[in-house]
């Protein structure tokens, strides 16, 4: 193969890859739901060999399940993986939080208010339940600029790799999403306090405190 044909083989994986993980998370492909190749194949506009390597990135991530003769299906979370999900990311986040305190720049700073006050005033306009779509978006945005200040290639490796879940799980198991919403802008802007004050101690605990907080799971094993 080519180096050319090697680039695009890769391409083709990688848009693959990302199509379905986007569909996982977003809840366009449910848990349980069947994953067949020929009809990933066709809506991708890309053959199957793409599509089994991108399966077989996402069962290593725990998104999708593989079964014999390469059969697979969507990935199903139990209470106790929703909690243990958020748990790590909390550690692992809180971290970021710390390092980004001494490291981010006051540009990265004032992308941060930006992006916490779209996210209010889509809140405010459209109403909790109209502006998901848009929130989703944002939040990352603002999660995203945080661990990349953090200047640590190997956090970022850990955050993208298996601690993501899809958003009909994640509501399965939550409070009512308007509730939610109101104390994330809350808790937002409190990590955007402790950044500006330069206090790791405080950005760890404020960024840990957040994600803590997002789920309700009684009974959940710790």
């Amino acid at each position: 193969m080519s180096a050319i044909d090697q680039t695009d083989a890769t391409g083709a994986v990688d848009t693959a890859y990302r199509f379905i993980r986007h569909a996982i998370i977003t809840g366009e492909l449910t848990p349980g739901e069947s994953l067949r190749e020929a009809r990933l194949a066709e809506r991708i506009g890309v053959s199957r060999t793409p599509v089994r390597e991108a399966l077989t990135r996402l069962s290593a991530e725990g998104l999708v399940v593989l079964e014999r003769y390469r059969r697979g299906h969507v990935a199903e979370f139990s209470l106790e993986d929703v909690a243990e999900v958020f748990r790590l990311r909390g550690k692992l986040e809180g971290h970021g939080a710390r390092r980004a305190a001494r490291r981010i720049s006051e540009a990265d700073l004032a992308r941060l208010e930006d992006v916490e006050a779209r996210l209010e005033a889509a809140f405010a306009e459209f109403g909790w339940h109209e502006h998901l779509a848009l929130f989703d978006e944002l939040n990352n945005e603002f999660h995203g600029i945080i661990a990349a200040a953090a200047d640590s290639p190997r956090l970022d490796r850990i955050l993208a790799s298996s601690l993501e879940l899809p958003a009909s799980i994640f509501n399965r198991y939550s409070e009512p999403v308007e509730d939610r919403t109101r104390r994330t802008h809350v808790q937002h802007r409190q990590i955007i306090d402790a950044l500006k004050a330069r206090n790791p101690d405080w950005a760890e605990a404020a960024m840990a405190g957040h994600l803590y907080s997002i789920i309700h799971l009684p009974g959940a094993d710790d």
